[in-house]
């Protein structure tokens, strides 16, 4: 099963269990976002890669692109550990990080989430179904992107609706606990390949938060970044 099937039946699930007002609320968002002029902002296929001081599990500052001295560079944005259809991308990717890893490259994930996310969500009283979905541990690093500022120089970025704010009240997820500000802001879960040379050479940018990148699709794109070298 691909992983966007998987999350088609989460959807599903999410829609014969949940009240009628909150998938109401998922609904509306879901539609408002998808109307959002995320794509013709977003960097394209030639553009180059730019570079942002993150933040590491351990508190350490490091360069986004700093991989790329070994390698291609996969990096995906990931919303937060209350997001389950983040949680199912990055345990895929995790699943097949082995194929990813023989082909030289190194995934990253950008969050504008504190490193201690889920931590938060268990202080601030978030849905024990958000919690216990929550991914644990991946094989790979998610990085802290503070305010949003890689994302907005990917041109992802967009405003969460209101009726998504309302909906996560509703689930006691405090995003401004969670990400250190008021902005409400995320990034759209776009996926991109970079090349040792800095240049992007594969972008997936859904504008649709219930679609990701399948793993088959980013080894394509690596091997056609081997191919070309």
């Amino acid at each position: 099963m691909t992983l966007n099937q998987e999350i088609r039946d989460m959807v599903a699930g999410f829609k014969e269990t949940f009240p009628a007002d909150l998938n109401a609320l998922i609904e509306q968002g879901a539609g408002e976002i998808s109307v959002m002029d995320i794509i013709s902002n977003a960097k394209r296929v030639g553009d180059k890669a730019p570079d942002v001081q993150l933040t590491n599990s351990k508190g350490e500052d490091v360069s986004f692109l700093a991989p790329l001295e070994k390698g291609p560079l996969v990096v995906t944005f990931y919303r937060g550990a209350w997001c389950p259809y983040c949680n199912l991308q990055l345990k895929t990717y995790s699943d097949n990080l082995a194929e990813i890893e023989a082909l030289g490259a190194t995934i990253v994930a950008v969050s504008p989430e504190k490193p201690n996310g889920l931590e938060i969500l268990r202080e601030t009283g978030a849905s024990q179904a958000l919690i216990d979905g929550a991914v644990k541990d991946v094989g790979f690093e998610i990085l802290h992107d503070a305010e949003n500022r890689l994302a907005k120089a990917f041109g992802i970025v967009f405003d969460l609706p209101e009726s998504h704010r309302q909906l996560m009240t509703m689930l006691n997820v405090d995003f401004e606990k969670l990400n250190g500000d008021d902005s409400f802001t995320f990034p759209d879960p776009a996926t991109f390949v970079i090349a040792p040379s800095g240049e992007i050479t594969w972008a997936f940018v859904p504008n649709n938060y219930r679609r990701r990148a399948e793993v088959s699709d980013i080894l394509d794109a690596l091997k056609a970044v081997n191919s070309s070298n």
